[in-house]
This record gives structure tokens, C-alpha cells and sequence, in this order.
């Protein structure tokens, strides 16, 4: 029988959380020593930690939309050193596909439209006025999810996250208003081993309520690293933060953009795991973005400034961009009136134009991971 006497542990256990997903559950065959690490909760945040550095990308291309079902075409691109510009294209035309491009799918959903919902990990999750679904990517599995008593409130705003310290999805149902107290709706899915495998315990949904320390936007919050974030309705514009550990609301400290330019529109975005804040200057116009780099806000890095003199068209008091990805010497962001589809070059300091957008696109990531649906 094989034998890892000969290496520590902790040895054995960092080499094998470098490993694929799909891999290690052979290696059950191999040991009951290597049974027992894999299983073990330990493991399953190592192996989380080290996928985070190379998401894989999802893009979610409306190509319907009628008689109250949406479909879907999702693209998954597993070469994390490209950016979802490359998906986008390769879901438009089949003679993009190559070794690191696989054949998209098409899913259909009862509703007028489906929201895609990321969580930095393992499981996505697609969201329609009449149904909840967690897809898993990686083995193309799709799991449908229970509504929530209020699912039929039009007055709500569906999130989705994963927390990797409790190795828990969340799925949160706010109803609208926030302020000053935030009644809300929480499905927890439990990580669990049994049998050497990892599976979804469900549990039922739970109501709770909460205070609220400002009126928020009424927008689906951005989620990052197991938070989710909001601008605040009024100005000065600030940051309000939800741990979906913890359930409770706190104060992000802001970027220094907001309060240098509080004329500016700012919007947040979650790009492979990080906070992104956006100042939109209208009059100039441009737009620069900014990091959280530090933990609760405690240090945020500029790292684009981007012209829009030859982006945009025509004025725009409002934000009207959506940025889909940003990675290395790019950032990929759609204009949206009208809808174009656009990329920084941060080398040559340049916007290219890369065509119309008639329907809707939505890019997520996702990770290497262990579960089973």
C-alpha cells in the first residue's frame, strides 16, 4: 500500500490542496490518511484560499427573452489569465472556441429576466422573479432552491455569497425599504462531509430584522470576500456594509474620491473577489476606480483613471457604465445608452471599441472547489 510516512502532515496537506477538485476525490483509493484529510474543514478553506488566486469565468448571455421565460446562454472560460471579454466573444462565435473555452450551455427560467450571482466560490446563482437555481460550473450540476415566503414581493432584493470562515453559501432576500430597520430573509447552505464527500446541507429560511444606519440606494448590493456593500442615498455618499457571517450592517470608511468630488456619481463593483469603488465625473468626463486594499475599508489604491471624451456620445448626469472585468493591462466595461461593449488598454492609455450589445450580459466567478450538488 502507498505510504506517506515519509513527509510531515502539513507536508501532504499543502501539496494536496494545490490539487484539482476533480482529482482528489481519487485519491480516496489511495489511503485512508488521505480520506481523512480531504474531509476535513481545514482542508476545504486551504484548498478555497489557493483556488481564489485563479477564478475561472462565467458569461451569461440573454439571447431571449419572451412569453415570461428567459434563456440563457453561459459560457465558461477556464484560463484565469484572460479576461471575460474573451468569453463574451467565443459566446458570439463558435470559431472562437479552443483548448480553454468549453461549449456553453443554455438554460431556460420562468421570468422576464435572471440575475447572475457570484459568490467566490465553488457555486453561482441564478435568480428570476418565479425561481432560484445554484449552478455549479465545474460539473455543470444545477440544484433548484425553495422560495422565500415574501418571494412574491415585488418590494425585495435577492443576494447570494459564500462565507469561507463557517464554509457557508448564503442566499438573502431584502425587502425594500432598508432604513431605518431591514427586514430580511436568509437561506443558509452548510458545507458538510459525509462518506468522504462534501455536500449542501439546507437549512430552512429564516426572518430576522435589523437596524439600518442610513437610507440605502435601491439597488441588489455588491458582494466581495463575504460582505455585501451599498452607497448611501444621500449625500455625503458613504459605504454601508452587510457580513453575511455576522447579519449586521456597519460603516465602510469611504475612498478618498468621495470625499474630495461629492458632485461625482460613484457606483461599487465586485471584480474577482475585490470591492471596487467607481467616481464618475460627468462634466469632464471620466472615471476613475478605485481598491479596498485594506481590511474594513482601511486603505483604498486608485488604480485606473480612464477618459471618456471619445466614449461617450452624448452628456450623462447618471452613471451609465457597467464594468464586467478588470485584470493585468485592461479593464472590460459596457456603455450602457446605447449599449456598447469597450476595453481599457492601461499600456497605451486607450478605449477600443468593440461593438454593439443587443441583449443583456453578465459575467461572474468561480472557483475550484469539492462540493457535490
Amino acid at each position: 500500500m502507498f505510504s506517506c510516512s515519509f513527509l510531515p502532515p502539513e507536508v501532504i496537506i499543502r501539496i494536496l490542496s494545490f490539487l484539482p477538485g476533480k482529482i482528489l476525490p481519487r485519491l480516496r483509493l489511495v489511503s485512508k490518511q488521505f480520506n481523512s484529510i480531504i474531509s476535513e474543514p481545514f482542508f476545504l478553506r486551504l484548498h478555497h484560499s489557493h483556488a481564489l488566486n485563479s477564478p475561472s469565468i462565467l458569461t451569461a448571455f440573454t439571447v431571449s427573452s419572451k412569453s415570461l421565460v428567459a434563456e440563457l446562454k453561459l459560457l465558461r472560460y477556464t484560463k484565469p489569465n484572460q479576461t471575460a471579454l474573451t468569453a463574451f466573444w467565443a459566446s458570439l462565435f463558435e470559431e472562437h472556441y479552443h483548448e480553454h473555452t468549453q461549449k456553453p450551455i443554455t438554460k431556460s427560467f420562468l421570468g422576464d429576466r435572471v440575475r447572475v450571482l457570484s459568490s467566490n466560490h465553488q457555486l453561482i446563482c441564478f435568480v428570476s422573479a418565479k425561481e432560484h437555481f445554484l449552478f455549479d460550473p465545474i460539473n455543470q450540476k444545477t440544484l433548484e432552491i425553495s422560495q422565500s415566503p415574501s418571494a412574491s414581493s415585488s418590494s425585495s432584493r435577492v443576494s447570494f455569497g459564500f462565507v469561507p470562515s463557517t464554509l457557508q453559501y448564503k442566499i438573502i432576500r431584502f425587502l425594500l425599504p432598508y432604513h431605518p430597520i431591514c427586514k430580511f430573509e436568509t437561506l443558509t447552505l452548510s458545507i458538510k462531509g459525509r462518506n468522504y464527500k462534501h455536500h449542501l446541507e439546507i437549512s430552512p429560511w429564516r426572518s430576522q430584522e435589523t437596524e439600518c444606519p442610513y437610507l440605502l440606494q435601491p439597488y441588489p448590493p455588491v458582494h466581495a470576500d463575504g460582505f455585501l456593500y451599498w452607497t448611501t442615498k444621500e449625500a455625503p455618499t458613504r459605504i454601508v456594509t452587510f457580513s453575511l457571517e455576522h447579519e449586521k450592517f456597519s460603516v465602510l470608511p469611504p475612498p478618498p474620491c468621495f470625499e474630495d468630488n461629492p458632485n461625482h456619481d460613484f457606483s461599487l463593483c465586485g471584480i474577482r473577489g475585490k470591492l471596487l469603488a467607481v467616481d464618475f465625473d460627468a462634466l469632464e468626463p471620466n472615471m476613475e476606480i478605485w481598491m479596498m486594499s485594506g481590511s474594513n475599508g482601511s486603505a483604498w489604491v486608485k488604480t485606473h483613471r480612464i477618459d471618456l471624451k471619445e466614449t461617450l456620445t452624448r452628456y450623462y448626469r447618471a452613471f451609465p457604465i457597467r464594468i464586467h472585468d478588470i485584470q493585468c493591462d485592461c479593464v472590460f466595461f459596457q456603455v450602457l445608452y446605447p449599449s456598447r461593449v469597450k476595453i481599457y488598454y492601461t499600456s497605451k492609455n486607450e478605449v477600443k471599441d468593440f461593438g454593439g450589445l443587443n441583449h443583456e450580459l453578465q459575467c461572474c466567478y468561480y472557483t475550484d472547489g469539492l462540493l457535490c450538488l
